[in-house]
């Protein structure tokens, strides 16, 4: 699916979570909260396809990782004593971004996966360890991840569930093709009603 399709699709899982579970307190209430939820609905859609280099969001993290990686080389040349001020950061940098560098292998495998999942709730109980983030960011961020890959799970390439313990493709029963006009046709759709859900709800 393309990212607009992934983005589309998130949003909808979104204003869904937000009409069927109301009284959850994961779920945001003021207008602030909701908008910072649906920025991480939308970066999580977009995640999964991080394993991509030419994917809209795999070509800015490999861009910044690079411009990291560069700094921290001209810092350990020239000056190293700055590298030692912020040890304990540039652990926990690495910590977080090296399981991604390894399972970034080729598309849709490792983070197309429950393993995958999982990882993302392992940083969550990272973070949420050392700093205080309200749970409905990680939910929003979950739904957009998810999403994806139900989305994914809707092509005739279908996604490596369970990878890589078995490198099996999942689909469903009825696919289309990534950019098809089948495709097209379901995100105009979920447009549609997710524009007049939000117009409905204002008015």
């Amino acid at each position: 699916m393309m990212a607009s399709g992934h983005q589309t699709v998130g949003v909808t899982a979104g204003l869904l979570s937000i009409t069927l579970l109301p009284q959850v307190e994961y779920i945001p209430n003021g207008t602030l909260e909701t908008i910072l939820f649906f920025v991480f609905v939308l970066f999580g859609s977009l995640l999964p396809d991080i394993d991509t280099p030419s994917s809209t969001l795999g070509r800015k993290f490999w861009r910044a990782l690079m411009y990291i990686l560069l700094a921290a080389a001209v810092l350990y040349l020239f000056a190293p004593e700055y590298l030692e001020t912020y040890r304990e950061q540039l652990k926990v940098f690495v910590m977080l971004t090296f399981p991604l560098l390894v399972m970034v292998k080729s598309h849709r495998k490792m983070t197309h996966s429950v393993v995958f999942i999982g990882l993302l709730l392992f940083y969550h109980l990272v973070i949420t360890y050392f700093f205080e983030v309200p749970p409905y960011y990680f939910v929003g961020f979950m739904l957009g991840v998810c999403s994806h890959l139900l989305g994914d799970y809707l092509t005739k390439r279908g996604i490596p569930f369970f990878y890589p313990i078995s490198k099996k493709y999942f689909r469903f029963i009825i696919t289309m093709r990534t950019g098809s006009s089948a495709e097209k046709i379901m995100v105009t759709v979920l447009s549609i009603w997710n524009v007049w859900y939000l117009i409905s709800q204002v008015f």
